[in-house]
């Protein structure tokens, strides 16, 4: 595991300092490319950005999710947290937080922290919860700052659900309210037939009772009043080995519904822990959500650049604010790209319009962006042709630099993008 470890460490700081690598990519623009009036103006767009500037925190300031977890002994708390991770991770760092009610940790691998909670699994297994144990348990929430409120219930379980379920509507309306409560019916791969444990060999059967089990909770969390984000039913089973190095590794993986919980998190959490929750547990695909992120944000950019009276006189700015999403996304993928391969790679898709309104270029002076022949067109562009033909250059950049996809299907995925650009703005407008 200690290489696989390394890897992902240099991923992560790699990925960690993209923020630092967009700010160089502007200070750095080629002063034949753009002005600096331009690149000025086009700074000043993107850092008016709110969208933007969270994700580029987020990737800066990254920090592990923290959730508060209600559930009794035995419900499968860390077999939950080993299965989201896709490690075996060591639960450490109890700390004091001055109540019998609950306990701190925080759960690692090789000095990699992947997420902290607050177990509280001692309130539905005590006798009394009184106020004053409420009131210790509220200032140990909030001081705690969770991201989420994670309620698990065993599927087999059928006593003791009306007393955590109303238990948990106390903790969320004095401690944690407005947070996301997320519902996990956890070891689900143990109703009938309890002896399958390859989710993709669930009999008819056995998913019917899964799905039983979610109207079940569901309708005892509307007797009591109380709303949950989600009702996920999970499988944490996994059967561990020792590999060469005597690190646990997977031998056997029954997982059921861990992807299902992993999207849903990183969709509620605070970005900063939504984007470590994707480095840490799937990162080649966490790669491909910020690059999604990112083709939303320069979409809206491009949009707002064309209209923009300063700097839509010269077309060249939205081809240097493509060329920078093109390099951003070669970025996530491990590769750098310097402004003269971004612009090569844009002039095979076209530019500004990636294949829906194609630009023919001529490059003088090696990476200059310069005599722009457009017939019957001047300089500037509109903005639906500047947002859907960055959307496409995104779209095309994600299929080639983070799904291999060959060179030569690029055109045509350029332009089934701005195609489904512009579904998407004629279903909006209708």
């Amino acid at each position: 595991m200690g290489t696989q470890f390394e890897e992902m460490r240099q991923r992560l700081h790699h990925i960690g300092n993209l923020s630092n690598y967009i700010e160089e990519l502007f200070t750095k623009l080629p002063g034949n490319l753009i002005s600096e009036k331009q690149r000025k103006k086009m700074m000043q767009i993107m850092m008016d950005d709110d969208e933007l500037q969270n994700l580029l925190d987020g990737l800066k300031n990254p920090r592990p999710p923290r959730f508060v977890l209600v559930g009794r002994t035995g419900v499968g708390k860390s077999s939950l947290i080993n299965a989201i991770s896709g490690h075996y991770l060591a639960e450490v760092s109890e700390i004091e937080i001055g109540t019998t009610e609950a306990k701190r940790y925080a759960y690692e691998a090789d000095g990699h922290v992947y997420f902290e909670v607050i177990d509280t699994r001692g309130i539905g297994e005590s006798e009394s919860f009184d106020t004053k144990a409420e009131e210790a348990l509220k200032e140990v929430i909030q001081s705690f700052e969770p991201d989420a409120v994670l309620f698990l219930q065993k599927a087999a379980e059928r006593a003791h659900i009306d007393k955590d379920v109303e238990i948990t509507k106390k903790i969320m309306k004095k401690a944690a309210e407005g947070l996301p409560l997320i519902a996990v019916i956890t070891q689900v791969d143990e109703l009938n037939p309890s002896r399958v444990k390859e989710p993709e060999k669930y009999p008819t059967e056995k998913l019917r009772l899964i799905e039983d089990k979610i109207t079940q909770l569901k309708r005892i969390f509307d007797q009591h009043d109380l709303k949950a984000s989600a009702f996920l039913p999970v499988s944490s089973y996994i059967e561990w080995s020792e590999d060469e190095e005597g690190s646990p590794s997977i031998e056997f993986d029954g997982r059921f519904g861990i992807e299902d919980l992993i999207d849903f998190l990183e969709d509620s959490l605070d970005i900063r822990a939504a984007i470590h929750l994707g480095l840490s547990v799937r990162l080649n695909s966490i790669s491909e959500r910020i690059a999604l992120r990112f083709i939303k944000v320069f979409t809206a950019l491009a949009g707002t650049v064309a209209l923009s009276p300063l700097i839509a006189t010269d077309i060249a700015v939205l081809l240097a604010l493509q060329s920078i999403l093109l390099m951003i996304i070669a970025y996530l993928s491990g590769r750098e790209l310097d402004f003269k391969t971004a612009r090569e790679v844009l002039v095979s898709l076209g530019g500004i319009g990636a294949t829906g309104f194609t630009l023919r270029m001529i490059a003088q002076q090696g990476s200059k962006f310069a005599n722009l022949v457009i017939p019957g067109a001047g300089s500037a562009i509109s903005a639906s042709i500047a947002s859907g033909g960055t959307y496409a250059i995104g779209k095309a950049a994600i299929a080639y630099f983070l799904r291999g996809a060959d060179e030569s299907d690029l055109k045509a995925i350029a332009k089934n993008a701005r195609v489904e650009y512009e579904k998407d703005l004629d279903s909006k407008k209708g």
